[in-house]
C-alpha cells in the first residue's frame, strides 16, 4: 500500500476536500482504500459517511499498541476522527511508534491509505508523515496562506530528514483559486517562478459545486452541471499528475 499524507499547517486550504476526491479518484480504479481522519474537524468524516464503510476502530486508537483486526470492504474504508484525539497530542512521543506500526500492518490491507492531517503541526501531524510515503499540501493563492508554506516545508523536509528518509513530497496544489483576483494570479506566477519544481501546475478553482458534491455524496466530476464539469476536470488533471509521480516512484504497483 502507499500512503499519502494531505497536509497543511495553515487550516481553511480546502484540505479534506482534496483529500476525499483523492481517495475517490483511487477507489475509481478498483484500489481498495483506506481513510484515516486525523482532523478534528472531521470534515472528511462528515462527507465519507454517505458513501463510505466506517472500519471499528476509531483515529484515537492508531496511537496506541494493539492487533489490528480489519478487512477491506468493497467500499472506501474510513477511520473516523473522534472526540479522544485531543488527547492524543498530550501523549508521550513515543506513541508515533505505535502509529507507525499500525500503519504498517494496515499496509498489508489496501492499496491506499489517505491521511487527512489536523492544520497544526502536533504528533498526529507528525506521525503521519512519518508513517507515509508521500505527502501532498493543498495551498490557498493568498498572501496570509503563502507566508506558510516555508514553514510547512521545512516540517515535511525535516521529518524527512530525521524519521522517514523514503517520504516523498508530492508538491503543492494550489486550490480554492480565483482566476478573476489580480492578486491571486500574481502570487499564482510568484510561486511558478520561485518554486516550480514543488508546485503541482494545475490550480484548482472555488466553486460551490464542490461543496455541493461532497453533500451529496459524490465527486465532483459526477455531478451534472457546467460548472461541476469544469471542476472535475481540474481534479483529474491534478491528479493524473499525482499518479504518474507515484507510479514513477513505486514501480506501477
Amino acid at each position: 500500500m502507499s500512503s499519502i499524507a494531505i497536509s497543511n499547517q495553515k487550516g481553511g486550504v480546502g484540505k479534506s476536500t482534496i483529500a476525499v476526491h483523492l481517495a475517490l479518484h483511487l477507489s475509481e480504479q478498483n484500489k481498495k482504500i483506506l481513510f484515516i481522519d486525523l482532523d478534528p474537524q472531521a470534515n472528511a468524516t462528515k462527507s465519507l459517511k454517505k458513501i463510505a464503510h466506517p472500519l471499528e476502530i476509531v483515529a484515537s486508537d492508531l496511537f496506541k499498541e494493539q492487533n489490528i483486526n480489519v478487512e477491506a470492504s468493497k467500499e472506501i474504508d474510513v477511520i473516523e476522527a473522534n472526540s479522544e484525539m485531543a488527547d492524543v497530542e498530550r501523549y508521550d512521543s513515543n506513541v508515533l511508534v505505535d502509529f507507525k506500526k499500525n500503519i504498517k500492518e494496515l499496509n498489508k490491507i489496501y492499496d491506499y491509505c489517505i491521511i487527512d492531517t489536523p492544520p497544526t503541526l502536533g504528533l498526529r501531524m507528525t506521525g503521519a508523515l512519518i508513517a507515509s510515503d508521500y505527502v501532498l499540501s493543498p495551498i490557498e493563492l493568498e498572501e496570509y496562506s503563502i507566508d506558510g508554506i516555508t514553514k510547512m516545508l521545512q516540517t515535511i523536509f525535516g521529518v524527512k530528514e530525521k524519521w522517514n528518509p523514503e517520504l516523498i513530497f508530492l508538491g503543492m496544489l494550489p486550490n480554492r483559486f480565483n482566476p478573476r483576483s489580480t492578486t491571486q494570479k500574481e502570487t499564482l506566477k510568484s510561486l511558478i517562478d520561485n518554486y516550480s519544481h514543488l508546485l503541482i501546475p494545475a490550480p484548482i478553482g472555488i466553486r460551490s459545486s464542490i461543496p455541493e458534491s461532497l453533500s451529496l455524496g459524490l465527486p465532483v466530476w459526477n455531478l451534472k452541471k457546467t460548472a461541476a464539469r469544469i471542476a472535475g476536470k481540474e481534479f483529474k488533471k491534478a491528479f493524473h499528475i499525482l499518479d504518474k509521480e507515484m507510479e514513477k516512484n513505486n514501480g506501477g504497483k
